[in-house]
């Protein structure tokens, strides 16, 4: 499955940073929480990968396409 960034993290910060870890798995369950919002499973449609330089979490390109075509605003500042 092709997954869309929705959040990147430096990987070296990361790792060093419990701020910035917090802040990821903020990230990470706000959009698991969207994706049971609308009956999609969490663990299909959201995910954590980590790449040499960065930590990225990603949703799936079905669920993209569906936010991207749902009223309202779902992103999380």
């Amino acid at each position: 499955m092709t997954y869309i960034t929705a959040a990147r993290f430096p990987r070296d910060r990361f790792h060093e940073d419990e701020a910035l870890q917090l802040r990821a798995d903020q990230v990470q369950h706000h959009l698991k929480n969207i994706a049971l919002d609308v009956g999609l499973d969490p663990a299909l449609n959201v995910i954590r990968t980590e790449t040499d330089n960065e930590v990225r979490i990603g949703i799936s390109e079905y669920m993209d396409q569906y936010y991207r075509e749902a009223p309202g605003a779902w992103r999380h500042y």
